[in-house]
């Protein structure tokens, strides 16, 4: 994960529900992995992950620094076993001939299938082995399960298993971000960070939200009164746009608000659109430099437009399919409108039309 930092995690704070994922310690590499402190612990048999915690993904030549940590390791007097999910054991077997270290294979982790097998040929308990490994979602997870303590090393490079990181990893980074609430990070590694509310994008769709909020009142509160309030222009404008698209339906009531409703809600928007713009210039963005104001404000404009086309769109089909009163058809419409043209709206306008310069 793109935010991983090294440290120890408060294990005993961290809920039940994803302490299971959580490692005892994350560390920048195997190097970083303290032979000595874990001798000191009382470990006796390190459990290790293949690809990119001994080295990289499909690889098979043994970076120096990890073939320097595992002999110092056997130095030392533990006893270490490779656990892998590789698909691919002719490779394993060569890798592992080459460290001179045993391998297992079974059903896959998080299964604690091999760790339980590990113990058993080492003839240790769970509390004198530790596991190492880059995957939270295998390697923490099974060792967790097995009742072994679990060190968590950032992977060594960024070429893995496409199942590893189109799913596994995006989950990984979900949970990280929740684990790394109960942590401690290392002295020299420390990094202040912010908290969830002080971090810039936070900040910026918050704003983006309370503006968006004043643009809906501007939008939903002109689109109201023009449906429902001045009289007769529901009518006249269902009337006219029923007689021009669909001539020969039955004008009922419902026809002639479903006929309106589209129409009627393209002047608000517009209107909402300048408000939105001068408010998220000056105050989600803090924009002050006026002589780019005009080619973001094209920028904007453009890609309002195209949220609005999105949002009338949404708004209008629900509204339609939506059961009920015209006024909960309404309701229901403007929501799901505002819900799918604000989401456009904050990560376009955001990266495009206000992204920082330099």
């Amino acid at each position: 994960m793109n935010s991983f930092r090294p440290g120890k995690f408060h294990r005993d704070r961290i809920p039940r529900s994803i302490q299971r994922f959580s490692p005892t310690s994350a560390l920048s590499s195997l190097q970083n992995v303290d032979l000595d402190d874990l001798k000191a612990a009382g470990k006796k048999l390190i459990l290790i992950d293949v690809d990119n915690t001994l080295l990289p993904w499909r690889a098979e030549e043994i970076p120096p620094d990890t073939l320097e940590w595992v002999n110092r390791a056997k130095e030392l007097g533990f006893d270490i076993c490779i656990l892998s999910n590789t698909r691919n054991p002719e490779r394993l077997t060569r890798i592992s001939g080459k460290m001179g270290l045993d391998f297992i294979r079974a059903k896959f982790k998080p299964s604690t299938e091999m760790y339980l097998l590990a113990l058993d040929k080492y003839d240790h308990s769970p509390s004198h082995a530790v596991m190492i490994g880059d995957q939270l979602l295998t390697d923490i997870w099974g060792a967790n399960r097995t009742g072994i303590d679990a060190i968590w090393v950032k992977p060594i490079g960024k070429r893995e298993f496409i199942g590893t990181r189109v799913i596994s990893r995006k989950i990984e980074w979900v949970v990280g971000r929740f684990l790394y609430r109960y942590f401690q990070a290392d002295g020299a590694d420390a990094e202040q960070r912010p908290g969830f509310f002080g971090r810039q994008v936070v900040r910026q769709f918050v704003k983006f939200g309370v503006v968006g909020v004043l643009s809906t009142v501007v939008d939903w509160g002109l689109h109201r009164v023009l449906l429902f309030v001045v009289p007769g222009l529901q009518e006249k404008v269902g009337n006219a746009v029923m007689n021009t698209f669909q001539p020969g339906a039955q004008h009922t009531a419902e026809a002639i608000y479903d006929a309106a409703y589209g129409p009627l809600k393209i002047g608000p928007v517009l209107l909402a659109i300048f408000v939105s713009y001068t408010l998220n210039r000056l105050f989600t963005f803090d924009l002050e430099d006026r002589s780019a104001s005009t080619k973001q404000a094209a920028q904007f404009y453009a890609v309002a437009l195209i949220g609005m086309v999105i949002a009338v769109t949404v708004s209008t089909i629900v509204n339609h399919l939506a059961k009920g009163s015209v006024e909960s058809q309404f309701w229901k419409g403007s929501f799901f409108g505002l819900v799918a043209g604000f989401l456009w709206n904050f990560n376009v306008q955001r990266l495009w039309t206000f992204k920082q310069k330099g």
